[in-house]
Parts: structure tokens; C-alpha cells; sequence
């Protein structure tokens, strides 16, 4: 089966990940000016009336969106942990990105076994190069609602997993574990604007330039649980998960319990 990444056997590898520094790519650090800190203000303003309205029938739904950019103004640049799971839930290219994700795993999971093992039961982890959420892919769109357009845009992200594969009267009964991992850094850059407003990323990247924000790192991590027998055909019932699995030895009663449901 085709996948977009490509995965390490027996390995949970991070993939090296090229942040890039917003308006700091372009425009050296700098002191800022007093109608500067006034717009700083202005801002800090914004922010306190829209999360003041937050839940209001009139106002748009923008909670991670704010969290967002809260971190951003109170200028710590300390790595942040979004609820990843909230996007999955709520935005159509969250539930989305999720499905394909779980089928790029899955297809990892059985490319690795076909390559490695020939109809014994096995065991054994993978790790992928980077995918990316963005504009220009199909499988792993842009953010759909205003919230996530703004909370996490286009973003990079790579799977994990863990995959048991039981053999039993020559049909293979797999169980994988995958894990969602992102990470990507919550910025404004130079020439772009905000889609649902129009306004400049300049008129908050100044703030970066300046000291009074900081850019920071989003990250976010969720796990399924997949099971199937033989080559994948359709995609499963994704089940929650931890991401952990306590290994055992198989023993009889296992062949006699999946012979039970074949």
C-alpha cells in the first residue's frame, strides 16, 4: 500500500523539524517605540473584549484561537500543549486529517510487515519522515473554521506507532497503536494576512520584532487504536487510546479466542 511518509522499522524517531521566525527572519530585534507599546495596548484589548464575548450567540467561536494568541502576547515564549483533540472534533479538516492519518498509518503498519516478515505473528514499531496540514494537500487540509485558521494554520505533523501482528490459521490479525504527533511554531510572517479579517501579520509581528510578544511552540499528541485481519480494505473503527500497550507472551487461549471470531 502507497504511503506520503516514509517510516523507520523499530523506531520512534522525531523527524527534524525547520521552524522558520516570522517577522525575526527578516527584521532584526529592537527596542520599541512609545506608539508601538500603544498599539501593544490596543491589542491586549482586543484580545480581553473577544474572550470577554466568547459563548455570546453573536460572537464567532474562537477559544483555541484566543489561548493562541494569549501565549503569544504574554510574551514567555515557553512551548505550549494544545488540545488537538478538540480540532479533530470540531473542524471538518481536523476530522479529516485524522481519518487519512489513520489510513497512512495503517498501510505503514502492513508495508513494514510485508517487507519483513512472511505470515509469522510479529512485533515491532515505526516512526515517519514529517507530513504537513496546509493549503495545497488533499489527505491533510487547511483548517477550515476561523478558530483553527487562527489557533494552528498550516502545520507539520509525523505518525508513530506500535504494531502487534498474530497469526492465526494463516490469516494475520493486526493491532496497531498510532500515535498523531505536531509540533510547529505560533508566529506572523511578513507579507501574509489573516483570512477571515484581511488584516496584515504585520500589525502583529512588529510585536516580535520588538520584545513586547514572543513566538512560541505548539505541540500536541493523540493516539487511535486500529484492528484488522489480512490487507487493509477499509479503514476500521478508530478506537481511543493511550498509546501504550503491555506486551505479553501468546498462548494458546489467544489462537483460541481469534479462531472464535474468524
Amino acid at each position: 500500500m502507497a504511503t506520503k511518509a516514509t517510516y523507520s522499522y523499530n523506531s520512534d524517531a522525531k523527524p527534524a523539524i525547520s521552524h522558520d521566525n516570522g517577522f525575526l527572519d527578516k527584521f532584526a530585534p529592537r527596542s520599541p517605540s512609545a506608539d508601538e507599546r500603544a498599539q501593544y495596548i490596543l491589542w491586549r484589548g482586543k484580545l480581553e473584549a473577544g474572550e470577554a464575548v466568547q459563548g455570546m450567540p453573536f460572537a464567532p467561536e474562537l477559544t483555541d484561537a484566543l489561548a493562541a494568541y494569549r501565549h503569544f502576547m504574554l510574551a514567555t515564549g515557553a512551548t505550549r500543549n494544545i488540545n488537538i483533540e478538540r480540532y479533530f472534533q470540531s473542524d471538518p479538516s481536523g476530522k479529516t486529517t485524522l481519518r487519512n492519518a489513520a489510513i497512512e498509518a495503517q498501510n505503514a503498519a502492513y508495508d513494514i510487515y510485508a517487507r519483513r516478515y512472511s505470515g509469522e505473528s510479529a512485533s515491532f514499531t515505526f516512526a515517519g519522515s514529517l507530513l504537513k496540514a496546509s493549503s495545497s494537500s488533499v489527505p491533510f487540509p487547511y483548517p477550515a473554521t476561523e478558530n483553527w485558521q487562527k489557533a494552528i494554520g498550516a502545520f507539520p505533523f509525523w505518525l508513530t506507532g506500535s504494531v502487534d501482528v498474530l497469526a492465526v490459521e494463516k490469516k494475520l490479525h493486526f493491532d496497531l497503536v498510532f500515535t498523531f504527533n505536531m509540533e510547529d511554531r505560533y508566529n506572523f510572517n511578513p507579507g501574509q494576512a489573516d483570512i477571515a479579517t484581511g488584516i496584515p501579520d504585520a500589525a502583529n509581528g512588529v510585536f516580535e520584532i520588538t520584545g513586547l510578544a514572543k513566538q512560541y511552540i505548539n505541540q500536541a499528541k493523540a493516539s487511535r487504536r486500529l484492528q484488522w485481519v489480512g490487507a487493509p480494505a477499509a479503514l476500521p473503527e478508530l478506537k481511543p487510546s493511550d498509546g501504550s500497550r503491555v506486551r505479553r507472551q501468546r498462548g494458546p487461549e489467544d489462537s483460541r479466542r481469534l479462531r472464535n471470531q474468524v
